[in-house]
């Protein structure tokens, strides 16, 4: 981003202002999308976004402004700063310039510059294996660039550059409808699987029957499950921990005895980062070990907030986002199960959980996609309701695969739940 000054530039004008304790993070990102919808391409559009986002401490309250206008940065910094006289005193402080940052791999530089033949390519080879079983309904692809810099007043400087690549299919066959998901750093092997799974879906369920209320054990698919792990991140929360609206405590026995959960930016998935929101080098964090809470996500703020010595979990949606407690990758333990279930139901698609109570963990979802697997056979089933409790269902894990994937930061074994309540028909 030529036309944006570095941190530490900003940082040195602060300074002679008489603005000792101070921060400036930027975010830039360029993104590329393409959209075909209605047998026609529906858009085909380039999008820039940069900015700052400053903190200033003084009297130890600290104040957060922003700005996408670099001529405007000053006025931000003086924005934050009147800003920190009304915030809560605290014992917060930045960091100083670790020893090390950790390395990861690079960024996919096949979309350096954001070439417009590999994302047509994409739609093209994607449209024609969707065709090839049903018809296609949707499809998007993006691909953007963008880089993350963060300097304080206390040595810290650093910054990385990272690519996303986003896919998302989607086929009907009749009354049937499929979809598929992508999202990576990096560029897939193949685009024709994506297509080739949205119309192989869609073709499983044309003949779609409804099924009995009944309890059941149940699969979900790799997004689902991502969806009901979000979902519980709620009570991770070190800022949700620290207003008591959260059921965990540390310590506490709450999931099954097999269950373990890390937040992990070092694995290798979508929100692999070497640094947190505020600079600190990024390691992993166990949340569960053996159905044991063992840690909350803090950023360094709430952490002084609350008192407590915690940190390294802040993450930052862009530049105008006030760093908060954040997840990056979450990797489940993989178990031993490599056999067959019976009978389950394998949930593919779901919607509705918005609407769910994240601090009782009461849900309760319409399940549009799913398939039944009885004795090797295979019935597509929807227009079911599921209901449960977060913290019951992941207490009431019968099976983990052996066998770890890849769902965009989520990296889990397949998992079957027991006794799940299905309302049907």
């Amino acid at each position: 981003m030529p036309d944006f000054p570095k941190p530490e530039a900003l940082l040195r004008m602060l300074s002679t202002q008489g603005m000792k304790d101070a921060e400036v993070y930027f975010t830039g990102a360029r993104t590329l999308s393409i959209e075909y919808a209605g047998n026609t391409y529906k858009t085909k559009e380039f999008s820039e976004d940069a900015g700052y986002g400053v903190r200033i401490i003084k009297n130890n309250r600290v104040g957060f402004s922003h700005t996408n206008i670099p001529g405007n940065f000053q006025k931000a910094a003086k924005t934050a700063d009147r800003l920190s006289k009304i915030s809560p005193k605290t014992k917060f402080s930045f960091d100083s310039q670790p020893k090390k940052y950790p390395k990861l791999k690079g960024c996919e530089t096949k979309i350096a510059g954001l070439p417009t033949e590999i994302a047509f390519t994409a739609v093209e080879e994607i449209l024609e294996a969707i065709k090839k079983r049903a018809e296609p309904t949707r499809v998007s692809v993006s691909i953007s660039e963008g880089m993350e810099s963060i300097a304080n007043t206390e040595g810290l400087s650093v910054e990385s550059e990272c690519t996303v690549v986003s896919i998302y299919a989607e086929a009907k066959k009749g009354k049937g409808m499929g979809y598929s998901l992508y999202s990576s750093r990096f560029l897939p092997k193949s685009f024709r699987k994506f297509g080739e799974e949205a119309g192989k879906i869609a073709v499983t369920m044309v003949d779609s029957k409804p099924i009995p209320s009944q309890k059941l054990t149940v699969k979900f698919s790799p997004h689902m499950l991502s969806s009901l792990i979000s979902f519980l991140m709620f009570n991770f929360d070190g800022d949700n921990k620290r207003r008591g609206i959260t059921r965990l405590k540390k310590g506490q026995k709450k999931f099954n005895s097999s269950f373990t959960l890390t937040s992990d930016p070092l694995t290798d998935a979508d929100s692999s980062c070497i640094f947190d929101g505020e600079g600190a080098p990024s390691t992993p964090l166990p949340l569960v070990e053996k159905g044991v809470v063992c840690n909350f996500l803090y950023d360094k703020y709430t952490a002084a907030l609350e008192g407590v010595n915690e940190g390294g979990s802040c993450q930052r949606t862009d530049y105008a986002s006030t760093p908060s407690p954040g997840i990056t990758n979450l990797v489940i333990a993989p178990g031993k199960f490599s056999g067959k279930e019976k009978k389950y139901l394998e949930v593919i698609s779901f919607h509705g959980l918005h609407t769910a109570d994240p601090v009782s963990g009461d849900f309760g979802v319409n399940v549009d996609i799913a398939v039944l697997h009885e004795n090797g056979k295979r019935t597509a089933v929807s227009d079911i309701l599921l209901t449960g409790n977060i913290f019951n269902l992941f207490n009431s894990i019968k099976h983990f695969g052996n066998v770890q994937h890849v769902d965009g930061n989520m990296v889990s074994p397949e998992v079957w739940f027991s006794d799940v309540q299905i309302i049907g028909k």
